[in-house]
Order: C-alpha cells, then structure tokens, then sequence
C-alpha cells in the first residue's frame, strides 16, 4: 500500500492531463470497495486515488488496503478533525494531479468517467474551465429516474442546464466533480470551514467569485447511494436548509429566496412521497413489501 506524499506534479502521456481523484471516508465498508472497484477499471486515465480515513471504526480501512495492495495508485492518508470539510481539505491538498475529482465513497463513476473528465479539460487548451460538475442518479430506489427529473423540474438551476451538453453554472455537486489543481490553490483559503453549509455549493461559488467559471456536463452522469433519501422528514429539512444558508453566506440572496421558499419546500413534499416509496420497496430484490415499512431506518450522519 501506498501512503508516501510524492511532491511532483502527475501528468499524462504525451502531455495529457491525468486525474488526482479524492474520497474522504467515514465508516463506508458498505459502498467504498465498489467505489474502488470502479476507479480501478480505468486506471489508465487516473494518476492516483486519494482515500483520506476521517475516523473511521468500521472495516472500511481494511477493504482499501486489500485494494491498494494490487494498485499502488491507491493512497491512504488520515484526517484526525471530524467533517467532511476537513477530509476534503486534506485529500485535495495531498492530490499532485493538474486536475483533482472530488467524489463519495458512494459515488459509482460510469466506465467512461475518468476519460470523459481528461478529454474535457485536455480540450479546454485556453482553460475556459475552472472546474467540472455532473449529475448524480439514485441507484437501488423505484422510480429514481422519474425522481431525478422532478428534482430538476424545480431546481432553480435546473432548466439552465436541462437544455445544453454544457452550461456555465454559478455551483458544484460534491459526489461528482473536478476541479483544476491551481485553482484549488488558489480558491484554499476562501472556501467556508462550517458544518452547516453544502461544501460542495461554498467551493464554486467561491471559484466564480474568484473569476473563475464552472462547467456542467450532462453526459457525466454517476449514481449516487439513497441513504439520504431515507432520512426522516426533520432530518431531511435540517439537511437542505443548508443550501438557502450557503446561497447567503455568498450573499447572493435571489438564490437564497428561491431556494428557501420554493425549492426546500418543493423538495421536501416530494421527499415525504418518495420516502413512503423507498420504505415499501427492497433495493437489493427490486421488490415491493408493506412488511418494509416496519424496518427501522436511521437518518444519515450530517456531513
């Protein structure tokens, strides 16, 4: 296993910019050796895959260092201060790649994912991108699909990049999204170290506020874990308050208004729909049981 700290800059053959790819993980033996598993198939356009431990009790470490031991590209470091901000922190500071993915221990990147990101940027020659988001799909969940797209429908964001292959968007989406090293670099000491904002959300605005732009591409679809989407309401409510937060803190209070009287609330009606859907249906069989409904369900750990 591979945990030394090289201090040279990763690039790829003939010039070609090759990817650093960041996962903090917390307790995530469930999700982080299919998340692997995936990175590893197209290792030829990955430079290295930085795991960073942020405390974890569970057995995740063990199934990293199972993978690492075939791939030396796999590097473990630890982040002793709890959160995800700090584990982000840490993994993009340790990254030497010119460009930096920031994903979930979740996240189920498609087979393309990595070729797709160095193709984008290796084709921005003038670097009109900054940074590079696409969407993320529920897997495991009926009707997720038609879920994502309601989502969309009344995302104030939504219908701007609904249209287009790839739109300048003012935000990023943390389980799926790269960023170039030297804007990193520069945006360090400006992104919000608070637990109660969208990290993710706080890190482009602070790219566009830098004069820097940020890329939506549609064809950079990964599926993401529902485990949030299992949360009760009042965690639920809790959880997507964070985002009219972050909106002002950036003081842009159009997207604060918006966001908090009609997206939030949008959301959290179509939560309380799809939370009586996930509780009736069993992911793993694809079936249907009302016998689901007395299953004990714990809300997901705030970031």
């Amino acid at each position: 296993m591979n945990t030394s700290d090289p201090r040279h800059t990763v690039t790829g053959v003939n010039g070609e910019p090759k990817l650093s790819v960041v996962i903090p993980v917390f307790d995530e033996q469930d999700t982080i050796g299919e998340c692997l598993a995936r990175l590893t198939d197209q290792i030829d356009h990955i430079a290295e895959i930085i795991v960073v431990d942020n405390n974890s009790t569970d057995a995740s470490m063990a199934i990293v260092g199972g993978r690492a031991e075939g791939h030396p590209e796999i590097r473990i470091i630890r982040e002793p201060c709890q959160g995800l901000v700090f584990a982000r922190n840490a993994g993009l500071d340790a990254a030497t790649g010119e460009l930096i993915a920031r994903i979930d221990a979740d996240t189920r990147v498609g087979a393309r994912w990595a070729e797709t990101i160095v193709d984008f940027f290796g084709s921005d020659i003038e670097h009109k991108w900054s940074a590079l988001c696409g969407r993320g799909e529920a897997y495991g969940v009926p009707l997720a699909g038609r879920f994502d797209r309601w989502k969309i429908k009344i995302h104030p964001l939504g219908r701007r990049r609904a249209h287009r292959t790839v739109t300048d968007i003012p935000v990023l989406y943390g389980s799926n999204m790269v960023v170039r090293r030297d804007t990193w670099e520069r945006i360090r000491s400006r992104v919000s170290m608070r637990r109660d904002i969208f990290e993710d959300v706080d890190m482009g605005l602070c790219i566009t506020e830098d004069g820097g732009r940020n890329a939506f591409l549609a064809s950079l679809t990964v599926g993401v874990s529902a485990r949030r989407m299992e949360s009760g309401l009042p965690a639920f409510v809790k959880y997507m308050s964070f985002l009219p937060r972050t909106f002002a803190l950036h003081r842009r209070f159009a997207l604060t208004a918006g966001t908090a009287l009609v997206y939030v609330p949008a959301l959290t009606v179509l939560h309380a729909v799809r939370l009586g859907a996930i509780r009736l249906y069993d992911g793993d069989t694809g079936r249907w049981s009302a016998r689901r409904v007395r299953r004990r369900s714990s809300d997901r750990v705030l970031p």
